[in-house]
């Protein structure tokens, strides 16, 4: 984990106070004083899912293990949420949409049952997100 560096933490979401599961997340209300219903907040979730779908581990709430494709290959999941994230999602999607999404994504690119597709997945489940 090494330095502090940054204001969130992919690996360990909670320990800048974000959840890293869907079970645990914030609900404020949807105006500019409260993150506008949390979207910084929460992002600890869908961050936390790309991250284990790269470089693999547990989910401490959910104790789900998930096989990341590895850092060699992380530029196949990163495509897979840019996609997901900047072409295909609209801006009401919810988490579950946004699972949707990643995986059509994830199949567009390298095909259902891919090693993408199966961490991807994977990680959205170990999150919470179904």
């Amino acid at each position: 984990f090494g330095a502090h560096d940054g204001i969130r933490s992919m690996a360990d979401p909670a320990r800048d106070d974000q959840p890293d599961h869907y079970s645990k997340l914030v609900v404020l209300p949807p105006d500019d004083e409260h993150d506008n219903g949390g979207v910084h907040t929460n992002s600890g979730i869908p961050n936390h899912a790309f991250y284990l779908a790269i470089e693999g581990g547990t989910n401490r709430t959910s104790g789900i293990t998930v096989q990341g494709v590895g850092a060699s290959n992380r530029g196949q999941i990163e495509k897979v949420f840019y996609r997901a994230f900047a072409q295909l999602m609209t801006s009401n999607a919810n988490f579950s949409m946004a699972r949707a999404i990643a995986l059509q994504a994830a199949q567009d690119l390298y095909g259902a049952g891919s090693p993408p597709y199966n961490a991807v997945r994977d990680a959205w489940t170990a999150v919470g997100v179904n």
